[in-house]
This record gives structure tokens, sequence and C-alpha cells, in this order.
């Protein structure tokens, strides 16, 4: 049995990031995430047959050259990755095919499934499965399925499908207990020398060392998706991880994909040992919550070749963080930044504007903040009500949500919600006042150039249209 597995953007249109929980326009991030998790549903399809996985991130087809790929493949089942802000790219991607060959086993996973359930799959009926949570083991299931012909769909967990003109949804399949029992991505399936960083055009990839946070913060997804438990992989699953990818693919750079990587202060300070035992010489970066960060983690941390910390700061009002249930202080926040500081380490300050609570005097405040605190880059977003959060299920109980479709659903695109304080349109306006404000500030950009950015990359860090779509400039505004 032959799978395709893909990630659909189609030439001359958006790339969006689709890993996992993260969802948004890849030029939110300057550059496009390798599908590590598709790469690891291509090792499991392996046991089946061959896998043929094409990421139109960095090979994208048009409509009419996708179809002869999969016409010239044949397979028997094609995946398709979604999110919310390319919901609507995605399925027209997905109708096409399933029109052209409707006799192929068309399977979708992501957020948006597993956040509205039947209702998002009610708008997509020619698909025949949508998975619903962590992907793995239902996918394995359901290749079997297709495979064998003996495994009824209604005995696999976690899946939506129809059948006699009715969606069914199976029980939510409980999340996986030991994630070492997950094989490793298989890179081979990539085309590893296309992903590569923005600041330096190095080859990266992903490595996931974690899932879960055991945090309530309103606005986030993570719980819903991952669950609350963190759970991690062994030190010596990441530490086989990294070799191969610096063995078979050269990759010597590297971003520790989980929610909080220094929580488990333990874990962190092994492992931080380990690529120092291993002699493995990478360069890396990791996100974690402010709270967690410590002279001695932040000192391991650049001992072992990390090079920047993304932080988890959203506002400079208290009140704000203890609205969203953050748990966080401001005070820990300038600590955090002042560690990272005393130890060269650089951070990336990531903050939110339009929570509850939320003034246009917050707002302000916010932006004065981010300024000096600091920090090295900053990436800042509007607040997004998703269904299945706390703040989506308050934004939708106050009327406050603007948005006419989901997939303006986007954490890294327009604000979608209206509060009693601001409108959506004043949100969208500080995001841009924030980032004009920090990137283009004259000792800011002088600085860049004479220490750690060519000139070069100066220029396409702050080609703003390209690079973060951050000045709003030929977008349509949600109404």
């Amino acid at each position: 049995m032959k799978t395709y597995i893909l990630n659909p953007t189609l030439k001359n249109e958006d790339q969006f990031i689709r890993e996992g929980r993260c969802m948004q326009k890849a030029s939110s991030w300057a550059t496009a995430w390798p599908p590590i998790s598709l790469a690891l549903l291509g090792t499991l399809a392996q046991k089946w047959g061959e896998v043929r996985l094409l990421d139109g991130n960095v090979e994208p087809p048009s409509m009419a050259e996708l179809l002869a790929d999969i016409r010239s493949f044949a397979p028997d089942c094609l995946l398709v990755n979604t999110g919310f802000p390319s919901i609507d790219a995605d399925m027209a991607v997905a109708k096409a095919i399933k029109k052209a060959f409707p006799e192929i086993k068309l399977v979708t996973y992501g957020v948006y499934f597993t956040m509205l359930k039947k209702e998002g799959y009610a708008n997509y009926p020619f698909l025949d499965v949508a998975m619903v949570g962590e992907p793995e083991e239902t996918f394995m299931e359901l290749l079997e399925a297709f495979a064998t012909g003996k495994k009824p769909l209604s005995t696999i967990r976690g899946i939506i499908y129809q059948e006699n003109n009715q969606i069914s949804m199976t029980e939510i399949r409980p999340l996986l207990e030991d994630l070492d029992k997950l094989p490793r991505p298989n890179r081979k399936l990539l085309k590893n020398e296309r992903y590569r960083l923005p600041h330096n055009n190095k080859v990266y990839t992903l490595v996931n060392s974690a899932r879960g946070c055991p945090f309530d913060c309103t606005y986030c997804i993570v719980k819903t998706f991952y669950g609350k438990k963190l759970r991690k992989h062994s030190i010596e699953y990441v530490i086989r991880e990294i070799k191969q990818c610096q063995e078979e693919f050269g990759i010597q750079e590297f971003l520790f994909w989980e929610e909080a990587f220094t929580l488990d202060k333990n874990y962190v300070l092994t492992l931080c040992d380990a690529i120092l035992k291993n002699n493995l010489n990478i360069k890396w970066a990791a996100t974690t919550r402010v709270s967690s960060l410590t002279e001695e983690i932040v000192a391991a941390m650049k001992k072992a070749g990390c090079y920047l910390v993304g932080l988890g700061i959203e506002s400079s009002s208290q009140e704000i963080l203890d609205l969203a249930k953050k748990k966080q202080t401001i005070a820990e926040i300038e600590r955090a930044v002042a560690i990272c500081k005393k130890f060269k380490l650089q951070t990336m300050g990531h903050f939110i504007f339009g929570l509850p609570g939320e003034t246009r005097e917050t707002a302000e405040q916010t932006l004065k903040f981010m300024k000096r605190l600091g920090i090295d880059y900053m990436q800042c977003y509007c607040a997004v009500p998703y269904p299945g959060t706390e703040l989506g299920e308050m934004a939708k109980a106050k009327g406050w949500v603007c948005a006419e479709k989901w997939s303006q659903y986007d954490f890294g695109g327009n604000s979608i919600m209206n509060t009693d304080q601001l409108t959506h349109a004043e949100v969208d306006d500080f995001r841009r006042r924030a980032f004009w404000g920090f990137y283009f500030r004259p000792w800011y950009v002088l600085k860049k150039i004479l220490t750690d950015l060519s000139i070069r990359q100066l220029f396409r860090l702050s080609n703003f249209t390209d690079w973060m779509k951050l000045i709003g400039i030929g977008k349509q505004r949600t109404k």
C-alpha cells in the first residue's frame, strides 16, 4: 500500500506553518519549518509500503503538477496537513484531489479538526477521515484498516468519518504516555537543505523533546491538543536524533520544539551535559517560561550551544497576565531577561496584544516595556479566541468575535476580536506599532549591522512585507 503525505501549499500561494499545534503564516517566522510531524507519520506509513512526502512550503507545485504527481505515484491513502489559518486553501486542494481520484482514501488532521470535531468535519464531507488529537497511533490503525480491509473505522479511536450520510466520531484517543515508543521522523522524505534559518541561512531542523504543558493560560490551545501532563522524550532519544541529523544530513542547527523547555530543571541540565559529553558541537534555540529560568540553567544552556531563548512575556500589565492565568510576574520577566543578558544568551520576547483587560494605556505601556526590557528580538501577536479555549468561550459569550470564517483565526495575523476596551483595528495598530517601534530604532539597526547580522541579513530582516507581514499594507481587514 502506498501513502502520499502532503503539506498542501500551492505555487504562488501563502506558505503556512502546520506543525502540531503551531499554525500560522510562514512569513510570521521568516522561514518555513521542516514538517517533522509529517516525517514521523511517514516513518509509520513505511510499514505498509512506499511513502511520498511533498512539502509545498519548499517545493510548491501548481494544482496541475500536484495532480500529475499523485497520478504518477498512485497512492492508496493520501494525508493532508491542516491548520486554522490555512484551512480554506488546504481543503480546496483536498477537494480537488478527491474529485480527481475518488478511489484514494483521503485523510486529514490538525488543530482545526481537534478543536471543532464534527462541526469542522461537516464543512468538508468529501473527506474520508479526519483525525482528532495526536495522530500517530490513530494513523497506524487507519493504515492497517485500509491495507487489510478487516478493521472497521468504528473501532479506531480518535477519528471522524461519514457513514450512511451520517457523521460519526469515535471515542477520543488517550495521549501517548511514552513518547520514546515513537520512531524518529524520516528526514529522508524531506528536502532538508531547503529549511534554512533567516538570520544566517544555515540548514536547521526541529527536534521534539516534549509534549504538553501543565499551565492554564486562557488563550492557549496546547492542553487541548497535547494535554496538561508534561511528557518528555528521554535524553537518550533526543541525543540519538541529534546525532542522526548530524551524521546523515549534516545538520548542526536545531530548535528544541516544546512548549516550555526549562520546566524540568534536571532534564535540561542532564541534556546540556549530554550534548557536551557527546561532543555534538551544535547551535540551538528553545522557548520557555520566564519563571523557570535560573542562572544555573542559563549557564548550562549557553555552554551547551544555545544561542537564543524565546520567552513568553505577553504583556507588561500584571492585571492582564493574571486574567490570562499566565502565573508569572513582571519581576520574573525582568529577572529572566537579566539572567540571559548576564550569560550573553540572546532573547526573543513574545507579546500578545488585545487580551482581556487590555486598554490603550496598557498597550502603550507594553510598547515602552518591550523596548526598555533589553531583549534582542521581539515577536508579537493579536489575541485569538480559538474555540475550546477559555478565551474563546469568553469571547463567544460576550459577542467579541468578528471573524467571518475559520481561516481568520490566525495567531500571526490580524485581530478578529473586539473587547470592551479595544476594537480589533486598534489591536492591529498596536501590533504594527510594536514591530516598527522595536526593529527600526536607529541604535538597534546600527547595533545589528555592527554585531550579529550582516547588512544583507539586516535588509532581509527589515523587509516587513516579506518577512513578517507586519505593517498590514495590502491586507484585507476583517470587518
